[in-house]
C-alpha cells in the first residue's frame, strides 16, 4: 500500500520523539531534568559555606590586657611613699609658757618656763609641750587678752583678775571656781617688747 506524503510525515515524528526519550547516554529529558536539581545543591552548598551578614561585620577582638596592666610599679619596687609630716610643723609659730608662779593683788606678773614641742614616740604625728630651762618672770600688758578654758573645753574670754585667779588655784593644786578647770599649767602666749604678755590662753592638757 502506497502511503501518503502526510503520513510518512507523522510517522517520522514518533520515531523522532521515541529516539529522545530512549537516550542511552542520558543526554535526553533525564539530563535535562537532572540539571536544575544540580544548579539548586550547588547554590544550597555555596549560601551555607558563605558567613553570614552579621559575621562578616562582627570585628575580632583583641587580645586581653594583662592583669597587671593597670598596676602601680610601686608596690614592685619596693618604694615607700614620702614620709608624713613631722608633728612639730604644727608648733611652727605658737608661744607656751608653763607657769610656775603669780601675783596680782598689787603688780600683776607670772612666772614661767618656756617650752619645747615634742614629738610622743608613742603618738604618731603628735607630741606635747616639754619644759624646759629656768623661769622666767613675765608682766601683762595693760590690754592684755586672756582666755581660760571651761568644763565643756569651750574658750571663754575673762578679765584679767579673773584669770589670775584661776591660775593661782591651780598652781597650788586646788579646784577654781566654777565654771573653770585646771588643765596642766601651759598657756598660750602671745609677746610684745619687753617679753609682755599680750594676750594669753590656758591649754587644755589631759
Amino acid at each position: 500500500m502506497r502511503l501518503s506524503r502526510s503520513t510518512v510525515a507523522a510517522v517520522l515524528a514518533a520515531s523522532a520523539l521515541a529516539l529522545t526519550a530512549c537516550d542511552p547516554d542520558g543526554s535526553g529529558s533525564d539530563a535535562a531534568a537532572s540539571a536544575p536539581a544540580a544548579t539548586a545543591a550547588t547554590a544550597a552548598t555555596t549560601a551555607a559555606s558563605a558567613p553570614t551578614a552579621s559575621a562578616a561585620a562582627k570585628p575580632t577582638t583583641g587580645a586581653k590586657p594583662s592583669a597587671s596592666a593597670g598596676k602601680s610599679t610601686a608596690a614592685a619596687t619596693g618604694k615607700a611613699t614620702a614620709p608624713a609630716a613631722d608633728c612639730t610643723a604644727n608648733a611652727a609659730g605658737t608661744t607656751v609658757l608653763e607657769a610656775t608662779e603669780n601675783a596680782y593683788s598689787v603688780h600683776v606678773w607670772m612666772r614661767a618656763r618656756s617650752t619645747r614641742f615634742v614629738c610622743g614616740p608613742d603618738v604618731a604625728n603628735d607630741g606635747y609641750w616639754e619644759p624646759q630651762g629656768d623661769a622666767q618672770v613675765y608682766e601683762f600688758a595693760n590690754e592684755v587678752r586672756t582666755t581660760l578654758l571651761d568644763g565643756d573645753l569651750k574658750a571663754r574670754s575673762v578679765d584679767l583678775t579673773t584669770f589670775m585667779r584661776v591660775q593661782e588655784a591651780c598652781l597650788k593644786k586646788a579646784a577654781p571656781a566654777a565654771p573653770y578647770r585646771c588643765f596642766g599649767n601651759q598657756y598660750q602666749v602671745e609677746l610684745g617688747a619687753q617679753n609682755k604678755v599680750l594676750a594669753i590662753t590656758q591649754l587644755y592638757h589631759p
